[in-house]
């Protein structure tokens, strides 16, 4: 398997997640928003503090991402994506140890990450890395297309040491 490396990303990441997202099948994606919108967000995102965004790479190219929303001190929630060609190598857990990792340098307290109960794979994912579901939402995510798609509310609670003084 070729070497994958994770990392911060930054804003000059904004294009390849950008696309990166729109290689993923749209029933799978929570928001049916177009590239352009999604770099922005992402963007405007990691300006503002209010995301924080962590990015595996493979010889040069963007293979996964996952994005987490700051609400600290609520629970912070997050989302990931995997390149299809490098679905089932072990990316997407890697991208959620670091997440955890990430959350418990900032003293965040939860993670949780609303999945369309569909989304078998990323449910198997979460489950493996310690999130339990904590309820299901229906019509949780409107469809441009039309209708509405449930969702299953996952969480896993961060271990935090006692602050160094």
């Amino acid at each position: 398997m070729d070497a994958v490396a994770i990392r911060q990303a930054t804003e000059g990441d904004a294009d390849a997640i950008a696309d990166l997202i729109a290689r993923n099948e749209p029933d799978l994606l929570v928001s049916e928003i177009s590239r352009d919108e999604r770099r922005e967000r992402f963007r405007d995102g990691l300006t503002s503090g209010a995301t924080a965004s962590l990015v595996a790479e493979a010889n040069g190219q963007l293979v996964g991402e996952l994005t987490i929303v700051l609400n600290h001190p609520a629970p912070t929630e997050i989302g990931f994506g995997v390149h299809p060609e490098w679905r089932g190598r072990g990316i997407a857990n890697a991208l959620i140890e670091r997440a955890v990792h990430l959350a418990a340098d900032r003293r965040i307290h939860k993670l949780t990450a609303r999945v369309m109960s569909h989304n078998v794979a990323a449910l198997r994912v979460l489950e493996q890395q310690g999130f339990v579901e904590e309820g299901y939402l229906t019509n949780e995510f409107v469809r441009k297309a039309g209708g509405a798609k449930d969702a299953v509310l996952l969480s896993r609670p961060i271990q935090l040491t006692a602050p160094r003084l």
